[in-house]
């Protein structure tokens, strides 16, 4: 990670940083929600197993929706010319 005052400040810098920042705690965090499927350590249902996994699932799909929508609006978007 870069010291504070060498970040790159400028838009795809900003997203760049905050991404990798935040991309590597949700990692860590499925990380350690994978970690509850040690049968050793705790006792879980088939039925909690699918909440787990389609709330996981649902959020992914949020994420590429959120995304898809916009670079949609970008390629919407632009300038207008006639010819």
């Amino acid at each position: 990670m870069q010291a504070k005052e060498d970040r790159d400040r400028s838009p795809e810098g900003r997203f760049k940083y905050l991404a990798e920042k935040r991309v590597g705690k949700a990692l860590t965090a499925i990380r350690s929600i994978a970690n509850l499927s040690d049968r050793k350590n705790y006792e879980y249902s088939e039925d909690q197993v699918i909440q787990i996994i389609s709330a996981l699932d649902n959020a992914v799909q949020e994420v590429k929706d959120d995304f898809a929508r916009n670079q949609r609006q970008r390629e919407r978007g632009g300038n207008f010319e006639l010819k």
